[in-house]
């Protein structure tokens, strides 16, 4: 049977319980998940594919030995912390589920062999870096999944799209002959503070990295401009397009950022579809952040997108015409490669 179209989505019972995020907005991370998978079950046909943990190897190969070590030990205490600042919690049992994020990406390139599309709710921990947790990621499963396409031969594109830049795994595949694509918002303060325009990779990278910020405010007009740069993915030809479909960018997300509606997801779906049709790459997709009333849906919204559906639930946003100018003149700067 041909798996043309074929969505699969990991999951496990157990990502109803998971959240690393700060304890105001846990509640939140543990709705959307949930919500998720019933909105998921009512409107789309997919596979529903178990996880299987990764191991403490696994997890070696993307972070320090010294790290992986503290995740251990935080995990056996009886309380909850953080493991940074201020923002990704530590709790008992974390090393477990890290492991079991990590495993989705496991298991997601294991059943991209089959399917179309496969997708991970949970996952998107963009943030993370060799030696640290950062911004809610105690794990960076994106750029597991990058590095090992990349040491299968594999040619990969990613399109990072959250309402915060993707520092981490930038800085995993900065020198790496890896496509990506960073559509975030930013304002050079605005968390992490990363993702300078001028920032386009070194060595073997050098020229691969695209940082489009789009400005605070930013509505779905502005954001459907940003996503013409996806035309670099299908000149770039991938076997893999890897998507972090961060949601929180939404308009009534409790992390205020961007003007974005659901319409904006359901583009990106669709766009990405369209990218996997003409270069036959298959698709790895993650949820990435979202920590609004409306996160769910935009979700959905994203994998009917995938599925050739087009979906506006909501009235779209405009944007001023000062800040369409800006990112209207950036994206015609980096696609003319003048950054």
């Amino acid at each position: 049977m041909s798996s043309q179209g074929l969505l699969g989505i990991i999951w496990h019972d157990r990502y109803l319980e998971i959240s690393f995020s700060h304890p105001m907005i846990r509640d939140f991370s543990k709705r959307r998940i949930r919500e998720f998978i019933e909105l998921a079950r009512q409107r789309l046909q997919f596979l529903e594919i178990r996880p299987e943990p990764a191991t403490e190897e696994d997890l070696l190969r993307v972070h320090a030995r010294e790290y992986v070590t503290k995740l251990k030990e935080v995990s056996k205490l009886p309380y909850v912390g953080f493991l940074d600042e201020g923002d990704t919690v530590h709790y008992p049992g974390i090393f477990e589920d890290v492991l079991l994020v990590l495993g989705a990406t496991k298991t997601a390139l294991k059943y991209s062999e089959f399917l179309d599309y496969v997708y991970n709710p949970l996952g998107g921990f963009h943030h993370a870096t060799y030696g640290r947790a950062l911004g809610f990621c105690p794990v960076n499963d994106v750029a597991f999944g990058a590095l090992e396409l990349l040491r299968r031969g594999a040619k990969v594109a990613i399109v990072d799209v959250d309402a915060h830049h993707g520092n981490g795994l930038v800085d995993y595949l900065y020198d790496k002959p890896a496509l990506k694509i960073n559509v975030f918002a930013y304002d050079g303060r605005f968390f992490p503070g990363t993702g300078k325009p001028e920032e386009r990779g070194i060595g073997e990278g050098k020229g691969f990295n695209y940082n489009v910020g789009l400005p605070l405010g930013s509505g779905d007009d502005a954001f459907e401009v940003a996503l013409s740069l996806l035309q670099k993915v299908e000149e770039f030809d991938p076997t893999h397009i890897i998507v972090v479909a961060g949601v929180d960018g939404h308009k009534d997300d409790e992390l205020k950022s961007l003007n974005l509606t659901c319409n904006s997801y359901n583009l990106l779906g669709l766009k990405v579809a369209r990218l996997s049709r003409v270069t036959g790459a298959k698709v790895i997709g993650y949820g990435g952040g979202g920590y609004g009333r409306m996160s769910a849906e935009c979700m959905v919204a994203f994998l009917e997108g995938l599925k050739g559906i087009r979906n506006r639930t909501e009235i779209p946003t405009e944007t001023s015409k000062e800040i369409m100018d800006k990112v209207k003149g950036l994206v015609e700067l980096l696609s003319k490669g003048l950054i």
